[in-house]
């Protein structure tokens, strides 16, 4: 009997340990469930913040790609600008010194001619860019250097009207002494070597109009102003007309 009780006690000795040994395992699973979640929401913070300055880092590169762009194409833009401007700059300095060469004695060379006068069969001429009336015009010239345009020749005709589109001043008048046309240097016209128009009605200049102005029409041009310039016509020396200037080429 006395052995009976003695296993008997043994086994809830045996079981009772079992149970509290159950009992703390069964303790002990929870905390390590809670501190994997832990774990878990820690890397998932880190993973969330790494890829936040990942973005941050890709959108700043789009940024400062999309700056060196815009500035790549602002540069291109302002040295094609500044190219055209340089080749501008020296295509006009390459005319001027064409110009200037075209001036030059090629037995000596002297400049023929003073900048913006052009040289043509031993004479330089100047052709304005602005009006004046005729007597503003002579002095004007006289001022440069030279005078009031006087014309000799078919050829010196021909080349003056070459380079005119509208009506010019030329060095003849009749102011003192109304038909009697004399050039600048008091010489009078050659009968020879005259360009008066001469229309087909049989009305030819200088006709000496007096309706518009009673003093009449004394002062003589290439052309008039409805653009014909290949000829002479007397006009009123108020009037203001481009003109073309004289003076001697240097030898």
């Amino acid at each position: 009997m006395d052995l009976v009780y003695e296993n008997s006690d043994f086994i809830r000795s045996t079981t009772s340990s079992i149970d509290k040994r159950s009992r703390y395992k069964g303790q002990k699973t929870p905390k390590k469930e809670v501190a994997l979640h832990k774990w878990a929401k820690v890397l998932l913070i880190v993973l969330s913040v790494c890829l936040v300055i990942a973005l941050g880092g890709v959108c700043t590169l789009a940024v400062l790609l999309a700056h060196a762009t815009h500035f790549n194409v602002s540069d291109q833009d302002n040295n094609a600008t500044d190219y055209k401007e340089q080749f501008d700059t020296l295509h006009s300095q390459h005319e001027e010194t064409l110009r200037k060469l075209n001036r030059l004695n090629p037995s000596t060379g002297c400049a023929l001619c003073a900048v913006h006068w052009i040289h043509s069969g031993g004479k330089c001429y100047y052709f304005s860019t602005v009006k004046m009336n005729w007597t503003q015009s002579r002095d004007h010239c006289v001022s440069l250097g030279g005078h009031l345009v006087i014309i000799n020749s078919q050829a010196e005709q021909d080349f003056l009207t070459s380079k005119v589109k509208v009506t010019h001043w030329i060095g003849l008048n009749d102011l003192e002494t109304e038909g009697h046309w004399v050039w600048v240097n008091n010489q009078p016209l050659n009968d020879s070597v005259e360009f008066w128009i001469k229309r087909e009605n049989g009305v030819r200049e200088p006709d000496n109009w007096t309706k518009d102005h009673p003093a009449g029409e004394d002062c003589a041009s290439l052309g008039h102003a409805a653009g014909e310039t290949d000829f002479w016509t007397d006009a009123f020396c108020f009037q203001k007309k481009n003109f073309v200037c004289e003076a001697a080429a240097a030898v």
